[in-house]
C-alpha cells in the first residue's frame, strides 16, 4: 500500500480526533455520583457496558427501526437493564441526559497530536473532511466522495472503529488506517486487508511522507 499517494483524507470524529473516551469517563462518573445504583461498578465497567448500549440504540436508529430522539432513551434503558437495575423513570433519564451532555461537552478536548496534525496536512494540501455518522453504510462513504471528486485510489479514512470505519471505508473501496492508542502492533488482519495502526496522529504524517519541520 502506497500510503505517500493519499491526497484526500477523511476522519472519524469521535474517537479519532476527539477524544470521546475523555469526555465519557467524567461524564459517567458524574452520573455515577447522582445515582446510587451505579456506585457497585467502577468507571470502566459503566463506560464499557455504556458503550455497549450506545452501540445497541445507534444500531437500531441506522435500521431505521427508531428515531434518533428515541435512540438517546433506549441506550439509558439497555444501560440499566445490563446492570440489572430498575428501568429509569422519565425523570430519571431527563436528569441523566441532562447530566451526561453538561459534563461531556464540559470535559471536550482533541485526542493527543491531532490539532498539529491537521495543521500540517494543510499546510501539505491535502484535502481533509470528517465522516462520523451514517457509517458504516456504504452510501456515506460514497456521498463524501463525490463531494470531493475523490479518486478511490488517493482517498483514505482514518478512524478507531473496525466496523464503522475500517469495514466501511473498504467496502466503499478506500485505503483505511486504523487509529488505536492502545495497539501492540503496527498493522492488523482486518477483512482479508493488512490494515496499518496508527497510535498517535503524528504517525499518520510519517506514514504519509510528511517529514518534522
Amino acid at each position: 500500500m502506497e500510503l505517500t499517494r493519499m491526497k484526500v483524507l477523511y476522519f472519524d470524529l469521535d474517537g479519532t480526533l476527539f477524544d470521546h473516551h475523555h469526555s465519557l469517563r467524567f461524564a459517567i462518573a458524574a452520573m455515577q455520583r447522582n445515582y446510587t445504583g451505579l456506585t457497585e461498578k467502577t468507571v470502566d465497567e459503566l463506560i464499557d457496558k455504556y458503550n455497549i448500549a450506545l452501540q445497541q440504540a445507534y444500531d437500531a436508529y441506522l435500521d431505521k427501526v427508531i428515531t434518533y430522539e428515541e435512540a438517546d432513551v433506549r441506550k439509558l434503558h439497555l444501560f440499566f437493564s445490563s446492570l440489572d437495575l430498575p428501568e429509569p423513570s422519565l425523570d430519571e433519564v431527563q436528569k441523566f441526559r441532562d447530566t451526561d451532555k453538561a459534563v461531556y461537552r464540559k470535559n471536550r478536548r482533541a485526542t493527543s497530536g491531532s490539532i498539529e496534525a491537521l495543521a500540517r496536512l494543510r499546510e501539505h494540501g491535502y484535502r481533509i473532511a470528517i465522516i462520523t455518522n451514517g457509517k458504516p453504510d456504504r452510501r456515506i462513504f460514497q456521498y463524501a466522495i463525490e463531494q470531493l471528486g475523490a479518486p478511490l485510489d488517493t482517498t483514505c479514512m482514518i478512524g478507531d472503529s473496525v466496523e464503522s470505519d475500517i469495514k466501511g471505508a473498504l467496502d466503499a473501496q478506500l485505503v483505511a488506517i486504523m487509529y488505536s492508542p492502545t495497539a501492540q502492533n503496527s498493522q492488523k488482519l482486518l477483512f482479508g486487508q493488512q490494515i496499518p495502526i496508527i497510535r498517535h496522529m503524528a504517525q499518520l504524517l510519517g506514514y504519509l511522507g510528511i517529514g518534522d519541520h
